[in-house]
């Protein structure tokens, strides 16, 4: 809707007498009204026939030598302004429309000036009033974005990485800190960033060199939780810090809402930050009943870790360089593109990845309820599991069955747990790769005598 002084600051826009701020607001109302980009082009055209006439005007000579002339000279002279004036106006017009489709894409901002570039984008849109977003594109300071649903990467100025999992609405006011209004984060921060801050409407959190999540729901209440290291926590009120300090460290976890004081939260991580701790551990999708929990329990022998359920999956090493060859299940290259029902199994065949690989290691664990326990019931009958993971990055390799298992468990396991011994855990029911080689499908017959375990081997990333 045009107002009362557009035309003031349109002609202030013409004559280059806006500020930075003033000029970012009059693109965006050229971007996204209509009404207002006409009236500038009619403005532009008024302006430059207006200083046109008045240039020919204080021509004396000009006057005089119109005056003068016959008929047809004049009609000619006449005719050829009007020509100029229709060219100059079609010209102002491919202009404006150039610089609205130019405004609809996020703006061009420099290395020099990053706050945050995009480093990875899955299964979400971001945005900052209504212009999209992609992988590279830099963001602004104090502008507010929205990401709708999926996950983002964002790799700050400072060199601290941030996982957003939408929806999610948050400001970028420097390099070194991240304002959170809904949604959650978790931030890897490097020794060189010590000091980075996420700042809620009720709790700012201040890194002394860790990994952290932080996550705000639509009541406004703040909860954090430290993986790694140690943070600070400060009431806010009205943006300004409350009172002392209270220290977070690994495994802890804390929340505040708007008024009240900071309390110890018991809130399952996974409720909160799920979606990012998987895209940090090289998931990127599950389906059915498959679970992914980001702390493994200290032992998954039988009885000690079960459900009816969830098929668990827990990473065990990431990055981590095989110290020997490893023998295994590979997927078969010469298998069918479409998936056999009969065979699953087919799909792969005896193979070795070579000493030295960088691999994730994942364990997908299955242990139903066992006497004694809640869920436990003397009519133990067969029952299907099923669901799907999609890793980041390639299979290269499954461990299926008892001698392949004991065999890695040492050398592949997570350090501390305790896995059990031969002849208890099996993965004889159905497994199956997908075409595109980062997608597994487990169909399970489970809860009668055994627990089903499989350890996946997927390519790690180069870094």
């Amino acid at each position: 809707m045009i107002q009362p002084n557009d035309r003031d600051i349109l002609e202030a826009y013409l004559d280059s007498g806006l500020d930075d701020e003033e000029l970012i607001t009059l693109e965006f109302r050229i971007c996204t009204e209509e009404d207002f980009a006409r009236h500038l082009i009619e403005v532009s055209c008024e302006e430059i026939v207006i200083r046109e006439w008045a240039e020919l005007q204080r021509s004396r000579s000009w006057c005089s030598s119109l005056a003068k002339w016959p008929p047809g000279p004049k009609s000619r002279i006449l005719s050829k302004w009007y020509l100029f004036a229709g060219t100059l106006f079609l010209a102002i017009t491919l202009s404006i429309t150039f610089i609205m489709i130019h405004l609809a894409a996020p703006p061009v901002v420099s290395p020099a000036e990053n706050v945050a570039v995009v480093h990875m984008l899955s299964g979400g849109e971001l945005k900052m009033d209504g212009v999209l977003y992609v992988v590279s594109d830099y963001l602004q300071p104090s502008r507010q974005y929205h990401l709708d649903h999926g996950v983002a990467q964002l790799q700050m100025g400072s060199g601290v990485s941030v996982l957003v999992s939408g929806p999610s609405t948050f400001q970028l006011p420097n390099p070194k800190s991240f304002n959170l209004l809904q949604g959650a984060v978790v931030a890897n921060v490097p020794k060189a960033a010590i000091g980075f801050e996420v700042r809620t409407p009720s709790l700012k959190v201040v890194d002394l060199g860790t990994r952290f999540g932080v996550h705000v729901d639509e009541a406004g209440v703040t909860e954090t939780r430290v993986f790694q290291g140690s943070v600070n926590c400060f009431s806010l009120k009205s943006g300004s810090t409350q009172g002392s300090p209270q220290r977070v460290t690994e495994g802890q976890a804390v929340k505040r809402s708007a008024n009240g004081a900071i309390t110890q939260s018991e809130t399952e991580s996974e409720l909160l930050f799920g979606t990012c701790l998987m895209q940090e551990f090289g998931i990127r999708h599950l389906t059915g009943t498959l679970k992914y929990l980001s702390t493994m329990p200290s032992s998954v022998e039988p009885c000690e870790f079960t459900s009816n359920e969830h098929i668990y999956v827990f990473l065990e090493r990431q990055s981590f360089s095989l110290p020997t060859d490893l023998n295994c299940n590979i997927p078969d290259q010469n298998r069918s593109e479409v998936l056999s029902e009969s065979e699953p199994q087919g799909q792969f065949e005896p193979g070795v990845i070579k000493q030295g690989t960088k691999v994730d290691v994942y364990y997908i664990h299955h242990d139903i309820h066992c006497p004694g326990e809640p869920g436990y019931s003397e009519q133990r009958q067969a029952f299907f599991m099923k669901g799907g993971i999609r890793f980041k990055n390639r299979i290269l390799g499954i461990l299926p069955t008892d001698p392949l298992l004991l065999q890695t468990d040492q050398a592949l396991g997570k350090p501390g747990v305790s896995y059990g011994t031969l002849e208890i855990r099996s993965a004889e029911d159905e497994i199956r790769i997908l075409p595109d080689n980062s997608t597994l499908h487990l169909d399970w017959n489970v809860g009668v005598t055994k627990l089903n375990v499989v350890r996946v081997i997927v390519a790690a990333d180069d870094k």
